[in-house]
């Protein structure tokens, strides 16, 4: 049978709705640049860089451009647009903060040799690289040390340790650092000295380990499945 409900039940299902619509409505309108920008960040750590794109390129020239600059950069070489790429990453190596010059660093080293053309061979490409870590200058002790890995000298044992070595703020910047080392370490074994098993064998030791926040995690994966992806 049914029973007309009382007063103030009829109101509080009343405010339930009223307040389950506002929200609806809120969230429906809440695109500001910090919003969009995170759903861009999450759309890269889930490996969806088409749609991750289109959000920063929505927020140029927006009050944000300058935070987004690393992660667009990051989401060029994701979607394999390495011209575009090194160009975002130059002027961040020329205006961008001491931290982001460092990372930007790595990225001039890494697409230096993934898209190396030249002739002469790993020795060419080899020399260019070093010359280009002797010009960089740091203030990341395990960032310059991976660079050094370019360079031709220090090997990944001896990075691993230097980060176990570093008092870190929190675990999180460790997994981070752990995360980038795997990839530019890897990228310096596909790329450089074309030895993709070694780099397979890198980044099955450490996919466990890797910062879940990290930028590179999506893409150690990718490189993780087409190395063992049967030819």
């Amino acid at each position: 049978m049914f029973i007309l409900p009382d007063k103030n039940s009829v109101r509080k299902v009343l405010s339930v709705l009223l307040f389950s619509l506002f929200t609806c409505v809120a969230t429906a309108n809440d695109k500001t640049p910090a919003v969009i920008f995170q759903q861009a960040i999450n759309d890269d750590l889930t490996g969806y860089h088409s749609d991750a794109r289109q959000k920063y390129d929505v927020l140029k020239g927006t009050e944000i451009s300058k935070d987004i600059a690393v992660p667009s950069a990051v989401n060029l070489a994701a979607l394999g647009r390495y011209g575009e790429a090194q160009r975002a990453f130059n002027l961040l190596q020329q205006d961008g903060n001491r931290r982001e010059q460092d990372y930007a660093h790595l990225w001039d080293l890494w697409l230096t040799a993934r898209t190396y053309q030249g002739g002469g061979g790993k020795a060419a490409l080899q020399r260019k690289l070093t010359d280009k870590v002797a010009n960089y200058k740091w203030s990341s002790a395990y960032e310059s040390a991976i660079a050094d890995i370019y360079a031709g000298k220090s090997s990944a044992k001896e990075i691993f340790q230097l980060i176990d070595g570093i008092t870190f703020n929190r675990v999180e910047e460790k997994a981070d650092a752990v995360t980038q080392t795997v990839f530019f370490m890897g990228g310096y074994y596909q790329y450089v000295i074309n030895q993709p098993q070694q780099a397979m064998e890198l980044y099955q030791r450490y996919v466990s380990h890797l910062n879940n926040d990290s930028l590179e995690r999506s893409l150690i994966q990718k490189e993780l499945l087409f190395l063992s992806t049967p030819k």
